[in-house]
């Protein structure tokens, strides 16, 4: 998935970056002095060298690795050495030096890094993701990790090791069971558009026809009735749909003068998601959730936050809750003990009141603040 907005500072080697911490991938990526052009070329940007570094091994592999994200790519050769990020170190960690970067998203943000967060199965020539290192050096007393967005600061975004904090959600925290631990994927049993139930759209045209003709179609491949998977990506700020789920949902929630939406011309969307007791949870957003404004006035357009992204055939059919779902919905990433197969996501409404903002005003009083590149502030 692709990472998108900034994260909170780390630290490779004494030297801070501004780097996007995404549960979308896995690899672990930082600027280089090995970039000459594009976005990471910048001077103003934080770049590893690895001849100022005591600690810098060679990778065993020494080919070149190229990540293709929704919105850009990545390529640089890999590298090992130690990192330190909030207040945990990870030691002999490989890694991706950034050699070159392609994508308007890298022009428009000034990523430094990417933190993957996903499973091992993801992982480029089998390494040790980052996570797993802190479970293996029991780094923290729980192995979860939680996000909260701000649904208008980018400098109001926070993760969470260890634990949680009740001033950032209301109510009970929810388990979901990840379903097959590459990405954090769950059961999603239901999309809606209104009361239009439209999640089988997401199968190929000919798989779409035999599912609506009868429901207890089996996959030639496999012989199971197919799995739809949610994606909670903090590294996506999107929904996502492919094929013709896409196009529906383009033609059902079009772009207008925020003025003119309705809840009838823009209804309700419903994502049902399985629990861990097996049963059904709905998450609901209204139009003023899921669309975004360009500019402000009377002659502001609004837009449905989704975009196309096709899901890897062998880890799909599914679709991608990204940070527009992340700012309405806390969000846990539970690891257990450590074991994939334990894994679970959970999910409770999150706060955005004075004593939310207060409170991550006062967790975060030392730590640099992000700005986007045309910021004054």
């Amino acid at each position: 998935m692709p990472p998108r907005r900034k994260r909170r500072p780390a630290m490779l080697e004494m030297s801070p970056w501004c780097g996007w911490f995404s549960t979308g991938s896995t690899n672990i990526w930082v600027s280089s002095v090995l970039c000459d052009k594009g976005p990471c070329a910048q001077s103003q940007r934080s770049r590893y060298n690895r001849t100022n570094s005591r600690t810098y091994l060679p990778a065993p592999c020494s080919g070149i690795l190229q990540i293709e994200f929704g919105t850009g790519r990545i390529t640089g050769p890999e590298a090992i050495d130690d990192f330190h990020i909030g207040p945990f170190s990870v030691y002999k960690q490989t890694f991706g030096m950034i050699q070159s970067e392609e994508g308007r998203v890298f022009e428009e943000i000034p990523v430094e890094g990417i933190l993957g967060l996903a499973f091992p199965a993801m992982a480029a020539n089998g390494i040790r993701p980052f996570v797993d290192g802190i479970i293996e050096n029991k780094a923290i007393g729980r192995n979860e990790f939680a996000f909260y967005f701000s649904p208008d600061d980018v400098a109001g975004n926070a993760i969470f090791w260890g634990g949680v904090d009740k001033a950032f959600y209301t109510g009970d925290i929810e388990f979901f069971p990840v379903v097959e631990p590459y990405y954090w994927a769950v059961e999603l049993r239901d999309f809606k558009i209104g009361n239009d139930s439209l999640l089988h759209l997401l199968l190929p045209e000919e798989e779409d026809m035999a599912h609506e003709s009868h429901k207890s179609r089996k996959q030639k491949s496999s012989g199971k009735a197919p799995i739809f998977k949610a994606i909670v990506d903090t590294g996506t700020t999107f929904f996502t749909a492919q094929g013709q789920l896409y196009k529906e949902v383009m033609k059902r929630l079009s772009a207008q003068t925020c003025s003119s939406i309705t809840e009838q011309s823009h209804p309700n969307i419903t994502y049902t998601l399985v629990n861990t007791a097996g049963q059904t949870r709905e998450f609901v957003l209204n139009n003023k959730q899921y669309m975004l404004h360009s500019v402000e006035g009377d002659g502001a357009v609004c837009s449905p936050a989704f975009m196309m992204i096709q899901v890897p055939a062998a880890h799909g059919p599914g679709m991608v809750l990204g940070e527009v779902f992340l700012r309405i919905f806390f969000a846990v990433f539970d690891r257990g003990s450590g074991k994939v197969e334990e894994a679970r996501l959970g999910l409770a409404q999150a706060m955005h009141d004075t004593r939310a903002k207060s409170r991550l005003k006062g967790l975060t009083a030392n730590q640099p603040v992000f700005h986007r590149p045309d910021s004054t502030s």
